[in-house]
């Protein structure tokens, strides 16, 4: 049996049963995106079956999404059209800042740092390139889809009304490129 302690003592913590024979998996290609977050928080179940939390900051940082998760529009996650990081980033300028703007100028005005759900995401689609995550909170008013596409994760608020339509990519998993706003 694997018990959570939970934040709020009054609250009875949560308890699932592991099966004695279930290898304790990290990799995000076993997992579902919910259980692979879960797992970074709460660690491998002790002898007596407890699970302790290993990641304090995280447990801390709220999570307002729900979870879906579909078919990856691009087979295996590759895009022969736009697929290619270079590319991505060249179109990204051009729409953004021009094409006669340096790359390096473009860069420093529309780089910024994934949040730590966003990097877990970017591990679980490199790890699942044929799936892709749709995470909604209407709390936020924020409906993302995030997926592999050739080179790269993309990172989409594709509708006006649920947060506006931004894309970002990311190939190294800690900072996303603006490359796409209307």
């Amino acid at each position: 049996m694997t018990t959570q302690p939970t934040l709020f003592p009054m609250v009875p913590a949560i308890t699932t049963v592991v099966p004695a024979s279930e290898e304790w998996e990290t990799d995000p290609a076993k997992l579902s995106f919910l259980e692979y977050r879960n797992r970074l928080i709460w660690g491998r179940p002790d002898a007596q079956g407890s699970r302790a939390c290993i990641n304090r900051k995280l447990i801390r940082e709220p999570f307002r999404y729900t979870v879906r998760q579909k078919d990856n529009e691009y087979a295996f996650g590759e895009d022969p059209k736009f697929g290619e990081w270079e590319k991505a980033l060249n179109c990204g300028r051009s729409y953004l800042a021009g094409s006669d703007t340096p790359m390096k100028e473009f860069l420093r005005r529309h780089m910024s740092s994934l949040t730590n759900w966003q990097k877990h995401a970017y591990q679980w689609c490199l790890a699942n390139p044929s799936r892709c995550l749709v995470l909604v909170s209407p709390q936020l008013k924020r409906h993302y889809v995030i997926k592999k596409r050739g080179e790269y994760v993309e990172i989409g608020l594709p509708h006006h009304e649920w947060g506006g339509e931004r894309h970002w990519i990311t190939k190294g998993g800690s900072r996303k490129v603006l490359v796409n706003v209307d």
